[in-house]
C-alpha cells in the first residue's frame, strides 16, 4: 500500500512539473544574436518591429534580387535563431528571391514570453510588413522548420500565399509530446499544441514536405500525417538517412530548388 501511495505521489508531482515546465520544453530559446555580417549576411536588413505589447523584435529582411521573384518568409526551429540558418538558406537569395527570416520573442536576446498565440500574433505583424512594402500574398512563400512549421502552416491557411515549403514538420505538437511522453496525458497537458493538421487543410497553395527518416526529435511519421491532409497540391522527400537537422546534406537543396522551378519561379 505504501507503495503505490508512494508511485501515485510521484507521477503526480511529475504531471504538475512537466505542466508548469511546458513553455521551457517546448521553446527552450536561444542565445543573443550578433549582427548578421558574422554569418554571413552582408546586406541583410535588420527589420526592427514593436509587437502591441511593447516587445521589440528584429527580423532580418534581404530584397529579392531579381525581378518579380517572390519574398520567403522563413521561421527557423527550436534552439537557434535567425543567424544559424542564414547560411543554410542562403541559396534561396542565390536564386533570386528575396529572404525575411521572422525571429522570436524570447529568442536570440529578445525579451518577452514565447506561446503558440504570440508567435502567430508576431508572425503576422511580419506579414503585415512585408505586405505594407507593396507586397502582396501572392509574392510571399512560407518556409518553416521543425517548430517554425506550424507559423508557416498557420499563415498559409489565412492567406493565399504562393506557396509552403515545410522541412521537418508535424502533425501537431501535442502528437510529438505524447510520443515522447508516452507514459504521461502530454496531449491534454499541453497548452499550445499547434494543430498544423488541421490548419494545413484550409492550404490552397501548393506544399512541399521534406524530412528525415531517422528523425529522433520529430518522428517521419507525423510528417506523413501532415502530408496525408493536405488537400492542395503537394510533393514530398524522405531521405532514407537523414536525421532532424542535417537534410541538406542529403541534397535537400535540389529538391527545394526542383519544387520552387516548378510552381514559383517566374518564367
Amino acid at each position: 500500500m505504501n507503495f503505490i501511495i508512494f508511485a501515485a505521489t510521484f507521477y503526480t508531482l511529475v504531471l504538475v512539473g512537466m505542466y508548469l515546465l511546458q513553455t521551457k520544453l517546448v521553446y527552450p530559446g536561444s542565445e543573443i544574436r550578433a549582427k548578421p555580417e558574422l554569418y554571413g549576411g552582408a546586406g541583410v536588413q535588420e527589420i526592427t518591429l514593436t509587437t502591441p505589447d511593447g516587445i521589440e523584435l528584429t527580423h532580418w529582411y534581404q530584397p529579392a534580387r531579381k525581378p518579380d521573384y517572390p519574398v520567403i518568409m522563413a521561421f527557423h526551429g527550436n534552439a537557434g535563431h535567425t543567424g544559424d540558418r542564414l547560411e543554410k538558406l542562403s541559396y534561396l537569395m542565390e536564386l533570386g528571391y528575396g529572404l525575411f527570416q521572422v525571429e522570436y520573442r524570447g529568442y536570440a536576446g529578445h525579451d518577452g514570453t514565447p506561446s503558440e498565440q504570440a508567435f502567430k500574433n508576431d508572425g503576422l505583424d511580419a506579414m503585415n510588413w512585408l505586405k505594407a512594402q507593396g507586397y502582396t500574398d501572392e509574392q510571399l512563400i512560407m518556409y518553416g522548420e521543425s517548430l517554425g512549421t506550424g507559423m508557416a502552416v498557420w499563415l498559409a491557411s489565412k492567406h493565399n500565399v504562393k506557396a509552403v515549403i515545410l522541412e521537418a514538420p508535424y502533425s501537431s505538437i501535442a502528437d510529438v509530446a505524447q510520443s515522447k511522453y508516452w507514459f504521461l496525458p502530454a496531449r491534454f497537458l499541453l497548452k499550445d499544441k499547434w494543430k498544423s493538421h488541421e490548419a494545413i487543410k484550409e492550404v490552397k497553395a501548393p506544399v512541399f514536405i521534406f524530412h528525415g527518416e531517422k528523425d529522433g526529435v520529430i518522428p517521419v511519421q507525423f510528417s506523413r500525417k501532415l502530408l496525408d491532409a493536405i488537400q492542395s497540391e503537394k510533393q514530398a522527400a524522405f531521405f532514407e538517412k537523414g536525421l532532424h537537422m542535417d537534410l541538406y546534406e542529403h541534397g535537400a537543396e535540389k529538391d527545394v530548388t526542383a519544387f520552387l522551378d516548378k510552381y514559383v519561379s517566374p518564367q
